[in-house]
């Protein structure tokens, strides 16, 4: 029994110190948040691989693409802080994360799609959490020359030592992606010789922008373990445009796995016991939101639900529940016969 009690206390002091970011210890308001080199010893634990899957260990599998609606209590936790001055640096909402794995290279590849046919540069990343646009003043100062380009070269810049000298040919031949990497440097250079706010605006990326995660990812069977088990593979957070605040766009694509190194060490803040947290990592991993699938890998070029179920939004969670029942009843019907 006193065996017992020891085990308790120590299972207790190891959340406190895990969870509290050295609240208790804290001789000053600074030292709040800020861990002892022991605690950051304890806590750097790696998280837990996947492991080899051979092929032909796996009887069924089903790709899926569901979207996590915010709006939805039980999401909250991946939505909030989204005013991060209220709180403590050690919470942040999952965005953030993902945001910083992405800029500081712990997330070294991203993409425009799902399917990762598409890779995603980090300075075209960069341009899309920051939209800069003319006033009525400052376009009246491009309009006067004609262009942008012409405003810069009166100023004296040399558009070759940028390599932005192209012709209006060369212009016109530019995929959309390179146009707008191309309009944007161009902007860019204006803004030094334009009055901010009064010129030109500039908008930020916030957090509350974020509306929806969409999540790629496979469901299998795996006779070795003779259970149904979940991979993420892919997850997108869908945002409002910073231009178009009414417009919902996929931000980025990442790859789940390159994700998990910068979500073992993210935290999720707990509503019921702030002394035991979870990564952001277990919670994707575990399934601790809700969830409604939009599309099945399928003969149709991967059509979605409501490419075929257009009119009818009732008729689309039906198809999204058929789908999820499909996949559990095939594990179910694996012991029923």
């Amino acid at each position: 029994m006193k065996n017992f009690n020891l085990f308790i206390v120590i299972i207790l002091f190891v959340q406190v110190s895990f969870s509290q970011s050295n609240i208790l210890n804290a001789e000053s308001p600074k030292d709040i948040g800020v861990k002892t080199l022991a605690q950051l010893d304890s806590d750097d634990e790696a998280f837990l691989e996947y492991g080899f899957i051979d092929d032909k260990d796996v009887l069924f599998s089903k790709t899926v693409w569901e979207i996590i609606d915010l709006n939805e209590r039980v999401n909250f936790p991946l939505l909030y802080p989204t005013d991060t001055t209220r709180v403590g640096q050690e919470r942040r909402p999952l965005i953030h994360y993902l945001i910083k794995g992405i800029q500081n290279g712990d997330i070294p590849n991203i993409y425009n799609d799902g399917k990762f046919n598409y890779p995603k540069s980090l300075q075209v990343f960069n341009n899309s959490l920051v939209d800069s646009s003319y006033t009525f003043s400052g376009n009246e100062i491009i309009e006067t020359f004609g262009s942008p380009e012409n405003f810069l070269r009166k100023k004296g810049e040399d558009l070759a030592s940028y390599e932005l000298d192209y012709s209006l040919d060369e212009i016109d031949e530019m995929n959309d992606i390179d146009f707008l990497n191309y309009q944007g440097k161009i902007e860019g250079l204006t803004y030094k010789y334009l009055n901010v706010n009064e010129d030109y605006r500039v908008s930020k990326f916030s957090y509350n922008q974020v509306h929806q995660y969409m999540i790629k990812g496979v469901w299998y069977f795996d006779k070795i373990q003779s259970d149904l088990r979940y991979r993420p593979i892919a997850i997108a957070p869908i945002t409002s445009e910073i231009k178009d605040k009414d417009k919902r766009v996929e931000l980025v694509w990442i790859f789940y796995p390159d994700a998990r190194e910068t979500l073992k060490d993210a935290y999720v803040f707990s509503e019921r016991n702030s002394s035991v947290r979870k990564s952001f990592d277990e919670l994707i991993n575990k399934r601790r939101f809700n969830s409604v699938i939009i599309l099945e890998e399928n003969m149709y070029e991967d059509r979605k639900i409501k490419d075929y179920m257009s009119k009818n939004a009732f008729m689309q969670l039906l198809e999204s529940e058929r789908i999820k029942e499909k996949i559990r009843n095939f594990e179910h019907d694996m012991w029923s016969w």
